[in-house]
Formats: C-alpha cells, structure tokens, sequence
C-alpha cells in the first residue's frame, strides 16, 4: 500500500496549455474538474510559437486559429492579440477556480504545443492541451486504451461522471483518422501514446478538442 504525503499532494499539478484564448475557453471547465478530482494545483499556460517571435519583416500568417483560414498581422497586432488572450484566459481562470477553491497561476511562455507541455510537466501532472471545434458539444469523454481497467479509461469514467456526459474505451491502436467524424467532448491519452511525437500531433488535430495526456510516474 502506498501512501501519500501532504507535500506530494500538494505538489500535484493539473497543467492546461493553449496557443489562444480560443482554444483554452472550452477546455477551463475540465481542467478545473480535474484539479477538484486530483486535489491538484490549475496552471495556465499560454503558448507563443517561436516561430512568430522569430519571423521577419512587417506581416506575419496566422494560421491554425481556425482552420482554412489565415490572419496577416504585423509583429505589433501580434503582440496585442497574445496579450488579449493571455487577460482572457487569466480572468476565465481565475473565475472557473475560485467558484471551486483551487488553487491557480497563469503564465506565459515560448514553445510550440505539444512540445512545450511535455518539456514542462512533472511527475504526477496531468497536461491538457486546449484545442476547439467551432460547435459546442457535448459528445463523449473518451480514452485510447487497451482494456477498460487501464488508467486512461478510469479517468475517462471518472471525468465523464462529474461533468456528467457518457465515457467511451476506444482501442489504444486507433488511427487519427477514424477520430475525425466524431463529436469528442475530450480524449484522454495514455503514456504509450505521449511517447510518440508523431501520432500524438495526429491526434490532437483530428480530434479537434481538449486532449487529455494522462499523469505519468
């Protein structure tokens, strides 16, 4: 049996990760839920991509804030836009975690996503990676995993009860792509899935929402 300290329990953190105010909005209401279940601090990062602090001249592309599409702003807009965003996702957080008594900071940083969370989280932390669709939904909550009684799929259960939508197991093994038409509310992943770059950027654009990458060690 193994029991925990109060420091370690203090020291629990749920990270939620976002490029844009637009894709942390929808994700607040689950990272706070998680927080409440792990008894885990909420930290709010928001990401500016290196490669915009890093472009030339006058204009810069934006691209990936709503897909097909693209915004030109100049190196100034740019910075305005970031900091909008990062008052925007403070104050949603602030209010989200003081109705529950969580404990909360916010900050920014430089990184492109996911790299950046996986470079920062500790052991123990859950990672939430904000992503949005354009509709509001209430689909399932579901977890990549092999069997039912995995950590993954517990967690899917535990989350989709408290916020009262249904849990769905999907085979660990599953493609991107058969992701892509169905309305996910989240999708938690387990570890063999983080330690895969590649699939795990595939499935965070096919699955089009909040993704879950579930605590490890």
């Amino acid at each position: 049996m193994t029991t925990e300290t109060r420091s370690e329990a203090a020291s629990r953190r749920v990270l939620l990760f976002a490029g844009c105010y637009a894709d942390a909005g929808p994700a607040i209401g689950l990272a706070v839920t998680l927080a409440q279940q792990m008894q885990a601090a909420l930290e709010g990062v928001l990401a500016l991509d290196p490669r915009m602090e890093a472009a030339e001249g006058a204009a810069l592309v934006m691209a990936g804030r709503a897909r097909g599409t693209t915004l030109a702003l100049s190196r100034e807009r740019l910075s305005l836009a970031y900091a909008a965003d990062a008052r925007a996702f403070r104050s949603r957080l602030d209010a989200a975690a003081a109705r529950l008594s969580i404990r909360w900071s916010f900050r920014t940083d430089t990184g492109a996503l996911p790299d950046l969370a996986l470079g920062l989280r500790r052991p123990g932390d859950a990672v939430i990676l904000g992503h949005r669709r354009f509709l509001p939904l209430r689909g399932p909550v579901i977890a990549l995993e092999e069997g039912e009684d995995g950590p993954a799929a517990r967690l899917a259960r535990d989350l989709a009860r408290a916020l009262k939508l249904r849990a769905r197991v999907l085979p660990a093994g599953t493609p991107a792509a058969a992701l892509e038409p169905l309305a996910i509310s989240a999708l938690i992943l387990p570890q063999s899935v983080q330690d895969d770059p590649a699939r795990l950027v595939a499935l965070i654009d096919a699955a089009r929402c909040p993704v879950l990458l579930s605590p490890a060690g």
